[in-house]
């Protein structure tokens, strides 16, 4: 007898392309594949946001191709642009009591605290990695808190050795040198988010 196809599923919206290409790499990292429907999509950017989200879970919703999707679980991974004092700009409440009795489940947020960019500072070697630059150079204590960090400090490293980078676009094998796991283990938001998720499995 075939495996019984999970009755669960998620919609996974994220806000620009450097979002996307990591949440998907973190996905196949930690979720099984073909364990959960998953779709995705992308919020170009986090002006309008709670508007933006609505409209893609109507579009979702009356989709006849996710019409076999009953128990939605969506997902919004957005950058806080501030520090935790900054807060998050989803209405949570407001969303999830619009959607209370229809085929989503609940509606969830990954929030960035400054923004993904400082997520990756965690992994300061695997920056150092894909800039290329030499063992003697490489100061691993050179950003000891990484709320501190944004994705302007990264774009000032990518500089200075010569690179760009250019917040929300794909950075050619960028984020294939960093450590996912590295990453998921010293993110509270994430780690919490992917064990959720999980459970859904």
């Amino acid at each position: 007898m075939g495996k019984t196809q999970n009755k669960n599923s998620l919609l996974f919206l994220y806000e620009g392309e450097t979002e996307g290409e990591f949440y998907k790499l973190v996905f196949d990292k930690f979720i099984p594949p073909r364990e959960i429907r998953r779709n995705y999509g992308n919020l170009k950017g986090v002006y309008s946001l709670n508007e933006k989200v609505t409209s893609k879970i109507e579009s979702y919703l009356t989709n006849s191709a996710f019409q076999s999707c009953k128990q939605i679980y969506v997902f919004v991974a957005y950058d806080r642009e501030g520090t935790r004092e900054v807060e998050s700009q989803l209405d949570l409440v407001g969303l999830n009591k619009r959607y209370k009795g229809s085929r989503i489940a609940e509606i969830k947020e990954i929030v960035a605290t400054q923004d993904l960019e400082s997520w990756f500072f965690h992994d300061l070697e695997g920056i150092y990695k894909h800039l290329k630059v030499p063992n003697a150079h490489r100061n691993l204590n050179a950003y000891p808190n990484v709320e501190a960090t944004n994705n302007r400090i990264l774009s000032g490293l990518f500089h200075r050795y010569h690179k760009h980078y250019q917040k929300g676009k794909r950075v050619n094998g960028f984020l294939n040198a960093l450590d996912i796991g590295k990453i998921y283990e010293n993110v509270v938001e994430l780690k919490q988010s992917i064990e959720f998720i999980k459970k859904l499995i």
